[in-house]
């Protein structure tokens, strides 16, 4: 896996850890759900409560973290088709209940290098947000102009301040289900997120500097680093910066606040569903989804007969044991 992939892919492993074995929680009394354990990791697909991985969940008595923002009064009104969210709660299958909605953008900055995907004028394009790159499609990506009114896909410019969500592909490509834009490029004043390993051998504190994917962040007098070790960034810390834009070519961030977060290592076990795109296929037994290991030797497939390879998408359900999560179930979605 590359440190591009894993820096990205981490957040939403993060994001699953987080809400592991979280309790309360109720809402519509259905039959055959017990209990708040499961852990559902995907895109929404709907309303009306929420769809996610094929489930209509009841979430009129979720708590929500939009953004690392957990304050009372978010709900439904503030998440969007395409966003890629993870959920706690139960199902049977077809409907359920969740008691936490979490959601957290892959990535925020400048669209750079905006082109049409050879072959697909007009329907894909692609553009890069500080190194990571992205593929946006007319009909599968979500375009959010709540912020910027008449923001679309024809729409889409060099230098639109960007929040995007959506899935890694096998090349680290982020597949865009959700894509909103927030502001237009304003050196000193854009505010812009994006998550990693700082580079080897950082140890930066306050008035010093250090790279993250090959952007330059520095750590000035107001930095929030309340949650980071001794108040010092190291290179073996996993981390998200959110910051104010200073310049492009070379990108330079004045942080606001730098959080440590959980690399995705130490599991418990517990039952999840995921969706994601095969990555790192060698067979069967190996392969991952989301950055998530899964073994899926002994799965049942739909359709029947389904050939595993990468990049294809996918839900899988099943159980994590010792970071590995064994497949009881893998879905195709494409």
């Amino acid at each position: 896996m590359t440190a591009v992939y894993r820096t990205i892919s981490t957040g939403l492993i993060a994001g699953i850890i987080a809400l592991s074995g979280c309790g309360g929680g109720g809402g519509t009394n259905v039959a055959g759900i017990g209990g708040t354990g499961k852990t559902i990791s995907g895109t929404i697909t709907g309303f009306g409560s929420i769809f996610v991985n094929d489930v209509e969940y009841d979430i009129d008595n979720a708590s929500f973290t939009i953004n690392d923002d957990s304050s009372p009064g978010l709900g439904q009104a503030d998440l969007r088709i395409g966003m890629v969210v993870t959920l706690t709660g139960n199902d049977d299958g077809t409907v359920g209940i969740a008691s936490q909605v979490v959601y957290d953008n892959e990535i925020k900055g400048p669209v750079n290098g905006l082109a049409d995907v050879p072959g697909f004028a007009g329907v894909k394009q692609s553009f890069s947000v500080f190194g990571v790159d992205v593929i946006v499609d007319v009909a599968d990506t979500t375009f959010d102009d709540s912020s910027s009114p008449g923001f679309s896909f024809a729409t889409l410019a060099e230098g639109d301040i960007v929040e995007v969500s959506g899935l890694f592909d096998s090349s680290n490509t982020l597949v865009a289900t959700y894509i909103e834009k927030t502001d237009d490029l304003d050196p000193g004043n854009s505010e812009v997120e994006l998550k990693g390993t700082p580079d080897a051998g950082t140890d930066a504190g306050v008035g010093e500097s250090f790279t993250l994917n090959g952007v330059t962040v520095n750590i000035v007098a107001g930095t929030d680093l309340g949650d980071i070790p001794g108040n010092r960034v190291t290179d073996t810390q996993f981390i998200e910066v959110k910051g104010t834009l200073v310049t492009t070519s070379p990108d330079i961030i004045d942080a606001i606040r730098i959080e440590q977060e959980d690399d995705g290592i130490d599991w418990d076990d517990g039952e999840v569903s995921i969706e994601g795109f095969v990555s790192d296929f060698i067979d069967n037994s190996s392969f991952t989804v989301s950055g998530q290991q899964v073994d899926a030797t002994g799965a049942e497939f739909e359709p029947a007969g389904l050939v595993l390879s990468n990049d294809l998408r996918v839900e899988v359900e099943g159980t994590i044991i010792n970071g590995i999560l064994n497949a009881e179930k893998v879905k195709l979605e494409d």
